[in-house]
């Protein structure tokens, strides 16, 4: 086994698969025509790979074209000076292909080596991850981490260091068409090691740390200025959006979504997630670490929950009013009349009415009256017909009641 091997088993042994980011929400995608857009690289020195090799990327293809190398996903390579360097793409009839110019075992040129997958391993208008990888002995592709086929070839690349590399287009265009890429692509990953299947699978559909081991570059086109496509690796492979617009419409989310919280009465449930945490006022409940929780106070509820894939998200708050607030039929302290012009409250046994209001069904304020001690008047021609909720607070505590509006 040769040294650069042993380095990167220690690597993998080491550190393990790729290190994940944060849970950043994935946003943009770019959209090529097919005739004129692609993405252009002011600098790619280290996407001159001579050894082991893995691109990857997500693609939704919208026409493929007459062979399996009508639309160029990425390119770093040359026909003009020379042969070099490799290029990942896909068209015929639904075809992956990976091509490298290759040095045999003794070192001498051969021809380019051309991987192809079978026919409809892609489908048009559907996004679908592929990768190529090559590892001085083996190229395999894969289709959605599945591998489609695999080419023996013992030896390396020739780099290439003269056209820069380029994305949804050859990168040089002085044989032939550009071969221009038809549709969406997002997620581009240049590795200088082979990464293994299950390392695809584990790291396709989400993001990833910048600083995995062998990440020489990666774009994911979320975080732009203008038309510069930053690089987010320390390579700094800057690239420029030529004519390609950014779109929305991305083949994974990644971001945690929202938890929405249903109440009935106090009792409040959280949507599906993998942990909960419940918060009152903004302050962790130590028991509240289910997917529902009892309040036991008035106050504001949220809560913060860990999804499938380890990314946390916070709810909205809820504000709960109803806890420990008696029911006014119930009470020998207050009393509810209502009258044909007016709502009246009247406080009994020297209770003291300190402020009573008045909520719609949708919980909003709709009346308050403030430091009334004996008893409140809310009149009737101001509210519209309807069911309302009466909190009423007192020296004694919180009491509530409902009235109907004809």
């Amino acid at each position: 086994m040769n040294m650069k091997k042993i380095l990167l088993l220690i690597l993998t042994l080491g550190f393990g698969y790729q290190t994940y980011s944060q849970c950043t929400a994935n946003t943009k995608s770019i959209l090529l025509n097919g005739t004129s857009n692609y993405v252009s690289f002011n600098t790619d020195n280290n996407l001159q790979i001579d050894s082991a090799i893995t691109v990857e990327a997500w693609i939704k293809p919208t026409a493929f074209g007459a062979n399996n190398y009508t639309n160029s996903i990425f390119c770093k390579h040359s026909w003009t000076q020379g042969e070099m360097g490799y290029v990942l793409r896909c068209g015929g009839s639904g075809q992956l292909s990976f091509n490298f110019a290759g040095l045999d075992s003794t070192g001498a040129p051969t021809s380019w080596q051309n991987v192809v997958s079978p026919t409809s391993a892609l489908t048009l208008n559907t996004w679908q991850h592929v990768a190529a990888t090559y590892d001085g002995d083996t190229a395999r592709l894969f289709v959605n981490t599945i591998q489609v086929t695999a080419f023996a070839f013992k030896g390396s690349i020739v780099p290439s260091t003269t056209f820069p590399a380029c994305i949804g287009r050859l990168s040089d265009t002085g044989v032939g068409a550009s071969r221009y890429f038809s549709g969406q692509i997002d997620e581009v990953r240049v590795w200088n090691r082979a990464e293994s299947q299950a390392e695809l699978a584990a790291g396709y559909n989400r993001h990833i740390s910048p600083t995995s081991p062998g990440l020489v570059g990666y774009w994911n086109f979320n975080v732009v200025s203008g038309t510069n496509l930053p690089d987010q690796t320390s390579s700094a492979n800057a690239a420029t959006l030529t004519s390609g617009t950014l779109s929305p419409n991305v083949p994974f989310y990644q971001g945690a979504l929202t938890p929405i919280i249903t109440t009935n009465g106090a009792l409040l449930t959280s949507t599906s997630a993998t942990t909960y945490q419940w918060n009152y006022n903004g302050q962790p409940i130590v028991t509240g670490v289910n997917q529902s929780y009892t309040a036991t106070q008035n106050g504001t509820y949220t809560v913060t929950i860990i999804d499938s894939i380890g990314c946390p998200a916070t709810s909205a708050p809820v504000i709960i009013t109803g806890v420990g607030i008696q029911e006014i039929s119930n009470s020998n302290n207050l009393i509810v009349k209502n009258l044909p012009n007016s709502i009246e409250i009247v406080a009994m046994n020297s209770t003291k009415i300190e402020s009573a209001q008045i909520f719609n069904s949708n919980g909003s304020l709709v009346a308050e009256e403030q430091n009334q001690e004996s008893s409140v008047s809310f009149n009737k021609s101001v509210l519209a017909k309807g069911i309302y909720i009466i909190n009423v607070t007192t020296d004694k505590g919180l009491y509530q009641s409902r009235v109907a509006i004809q």
